[in-house]
């Protein structure tokens, strides 16, 4: 699953979520079209927020 598809699973609007996440809008949407070089440390709040493992976020085929 991706995170695109898990923030709207939990209903959390985009802009909501990048602001819990301390990211802009712009950087969320390449987070979540995968564009993005990701920190571990970011990795980790996202799987915290969405309450999902890093794995299965990330790097579940």
């Amino acid at each position: 699953m991706n995170v695109k598809l898990k923030r709207i699973e939990k209903g959390i609007k985009q802009q909501d979520f990048a602001k819990a996440l301390g990211v802009s809008r712009a950087t969320l949407v390449k987070i979540e079209k995968e564009e993005y070089d990701i920190r571990l440390s970011l990795m980790k709040k996202i799987s915290e927020l969405l309450e999902t493992p890093v794995q299965e976020l990330f790097f579940n085929e």
